[in-house]
Parts: structure tokens; sequence; C-alpha cells
């Protein structure tokens, strides 16, 4: 059994992205731009049982255990909303910076909307897979989900 490296999690955000400056950078760059979302995926990830997400080894950028496959896959959902609230913050940059009339032209108004119900979407269906992970085994999920492991 091996460490969950940074890496790792790094490598599934990529997957699930495409940003065209993000690929444009060095890639040790976009590396330390993504691998920095890990920290607040991991505090937004409160509902993570059976696993200390804060047992991390900042030098090896790695996990001191292997992130169980739900884990690995929340976390690096939690590190897409990060990117999204990232690029929503970017453009709310550019709106500051450009007349509204400039900012109307660039179609910035609906690509700022589209960011943010995309966020929405992510978060919310990640925050949903958080909560379906923490009460997996307990009988108020089973009834909720109408299962009959009651």
């Amino acid at each position: 059994m091996y460490n969950t490296t940074y890496k790792e999690l790094a490598d599934s955000v990529f997957s699930k992205i495409k940003d065209l400056d993000l690929a444009q950078l060095q890639e040790d760059i976009a590396y330390q731009i993504v691998i920095g979302y890990i920290k607040p995926a991991c505090v937004k990830f409160q509902s993570c049982n059976g696993q200390d997400l804060s047992n991390r080894d900042e030098e090896l950028q790695e996990f001191n255990f292997k992130l169980n496959d739900e884990n690995f896959e929340i976390i690096s959902e939690y590190m897409v909303v990060q990117w999204l609230d990232n690029q929503i913050l970017t453009t709310n940059n550019l709106k500051a910076r450009l007349t509204s009339s400039d900012f109307k032209s660039l179609g910035l108004p609906q690509q700022l909307s589209k960011l943010e119900e995309l966020r929405e979407r992510y978060k919310s269906e990640n925050d949903q897979l958080a909560i379906n992970k923490s009460y997996k085994h307990s009988k108020l999920f089973d009834i909720v989900k109408k299962r009959k492991r009651v």
C-alpha cells in the first residue's frame, strides 16, 4: 500500500477541467496551482470519516496514507470547486477593471453566470456525495433511500 500523492489528485482535477490558460503554463507551475486547492478541499470535506485528511506531509506532497476511492473522488471534486471559485474571482476582477459596456460586449456577464451555475452544481453534487458517504451505514440513510437494509 502506498500513500496518495498530491500529484495524483491534481491529475484527477486536470482530467475534469479544460483550462487553456492553465495548459499553457509550465507543468510544475500548473501543478503548484492545482495542488494549492488540496487544503481548502480537505477543509470543505467536513464529513470525512475513517481517514484524517489533515494527516499530510507537505514536504513530500502526499497524504500519510492511501485515500480510499470515495475520499479521493470527493476531494478531487472539491478541488474542482476551488478551481471554479478562482475562475469566478478572475472574472469578477476583470469586471472591476473594465467599463460596464466593455464587460458586456465581451460576453463576460453570461460567462460569469455560467461559471457560477456550474460551481453551484458541482458543489451541490459533491456535498451530496459527502453526505451519502458519512451516512452510508446508518438506519436513517436506509430509510431516506428506501433501502431494505434496516
